[in-house]
């Protein structure tokens, strides 16, 4: 994303602290109080969890080794309230941050970073992540309209456009790959709006039994270049609609519509794109059965560095990704 500018803050905004250790709880209230933020503290996750709830802070920062309840668990149950769930969360450790990270993702937190935190560290991922509700509102925004738009052009639903289960896992590869949580948030939007283009397309074709014809395939690949004209017009389009556009382009230049190669790619598209494939392979299709989880992670390997990023295909099926899938798909997409 864009750098960040280094002038006060327009508004006074409240971080609420989370630490067990009071001399870091000191340190980093002043820090914050000096960068112009009112700052509230909280000694575990249980304590943190409450006052998220009643103070609505614009941003929580949390440690992860605490007593009483430790950093996951809290961020856990903030993301999991309606009431807590847009509030940020950057969640602090003093240990290895690897698989740190792995974990934050599984906990829905918004960024990590590593104690203790020099000033200017701190103060870049703080306006960061307060950034983030701007852009939550706008990216919402965009989706509601486009939701209105897509009941008008067909009110049964009957396409589905809107895939959140491609949408999550967007997003949780984002995080997973070391993204910041804004691109964690367009990745989420990508994911969701990422086949909104398919409204333009006859309902026989997107249902079609068997393979197409060579003039069906033609036809069924402008869904990425009419997506991309539909969100044009929202405000976050500068964001979204290169995904939308090239979430079919593959890495060795062979896909569509442009026929992008390798890191020409844009990020976002190549994120998309291997949540999409890989939902769509455990998904039963009108011309096939699904595939088990276990065949899906076989076809990825195959295509990585060819069809797929070779960086995000490894680092998706290394982590917990497609067991969290898997549990959510029901038992026939199973691990075998």
């Amino acid at each position: 994303m864009d750098d960040l500018p280094s002038g006060p803050m327009p508004e006074r905004r409240t971080i609420l602290v989370t630490d067990d250790s009071g001399p870091n709880r000191d340190l980093l209230c002043g820090q914050l109080s000096t960068l112009g933020f009112w700052t509230e503290a909280a000694t575990n996750g249980e304590e943190a969890v409450r006052a998220a709830r009643r103070l609505k802070p614009d941003l929580i920062l949390m440690d992860v080794e605490m007593p009483v309840m430790n950093g996951h668990e809290a961020c856990k149950q903030l993301k999991a309230d309606p009431a807590t769930a847009e509030i940020p969360v950057l969640m602090m450790t003093g240990f290895d941050p690897r698989p740190e990270r792995s974990k934050m993702v599984e906990a829905g937190g918004d960024d990590l970073i590593v104690k203790p935190i020099p000033m200017r560290d701190l103060q870049v991922r703080v306006r960061a992540l307060l950034r983030l509700k701007e852009l939550r509102r706008d990216l919402r925004s965009t989706q509601e309209s486009l939701r209105e738009l897509v009941k008008r052009e067909d009110p049964t639903e009957s396409k589905a456009p809107f895939d959140d289960s491609v949408a999550l896992t967007a997003q949780a590869l984002a995080r997973l790959i070391g993204l910041d949580a804004e691109d964690q948030e367009v990745a989420y939007h990508a994911g969701l709006l990422h086949d909104i283009g398919q409204i333009g397309l006859p309902e026989a074709l997107l249902n079609k039994q068997g393979g197409l014809t060579p003039e069906e395939f033609a036809q069924i690949k402008q869904h990425t270049i009419l997506g991309a004209e539909i969100a044009g017009p929202f405000r976050p389009a500068s964001v979204l609609a290169p995904a939308i556009r090239h979430h079919h382009e593959r890495w060795d230049g062979a896909g569509y519509p442009d026929k992008l190669q390798g890191p020409a790619i844009p990020m976002m598209a190549r994120i998309v794109a291997v949540a999409d494939a890989f939902h769509a392979m455990i998904t039963d299709r009108p011309y096939r059965p699904r595939h088990t989880v276990a065949k899906a992670l076989e076809i990825l390997a195959a295509g990585s560095g060819a069809q797929w990023d070779p960086r995000l295909t490894a680092a998706f099926a290394t982590s917990s990704l497609p067991q969290r899938i898997a549990g959510t798909q029901g038992e026939e997409a199973k691990i075998a």
